[in-house]
């Protein structure tokens, strides 16, 4: 694993990569929010039920992404984006791979362990 620091543009290319990674993992948790809106309209649930989903959205899901993608270092944002499959690998700059692959397979043998 590189022991020096990303530069200032790999620095830049990671915190592009983790709003990026927001942005999608929103996306789809908006999705799974609109489902819930079609099953309102199709009168599948109430408007009690619609109204505890937005609520749980908002002071749950909403924040804990926020938290997730948004902290100062954007190395561990595009890691979760990668594991959550919102990011790929591939989208990482090729001079920034080689931690970001480091860090993947440690976190793959501390889960496996």
């Amino acid at each position: 694993m590189n022991t020096e620091p990303f530069t200032k543009k790999q620095m830049k290319h990671l915190r592009e990569l983790a709003g990026i990674g927001y942005e999608r993992d929103l996306e789809r948790c908006m999705s799974v929010l609109h489902e819930q809106f079609e099953k309102w309209k199709q009168k599948e649930i109430s408007v009690w039920d619609l109204n505890e989903k937005i609520h749980k959205f908002h002071n749950q899901i909403a924040r804990d992404l926020y938290k997730s993608y948004t902290i100062n270092d954007p190395l561990f944002p595009v890691i979760f984006g990668i594991k959550s499959g919102v990011l790929t690998i591939d989208e990482v700059q090729e001079k920034c791979r080689p931690e970001i692959e480091e860090l993947l397979k440690s976190l793959d043998r501390q889960l496996t362990d």
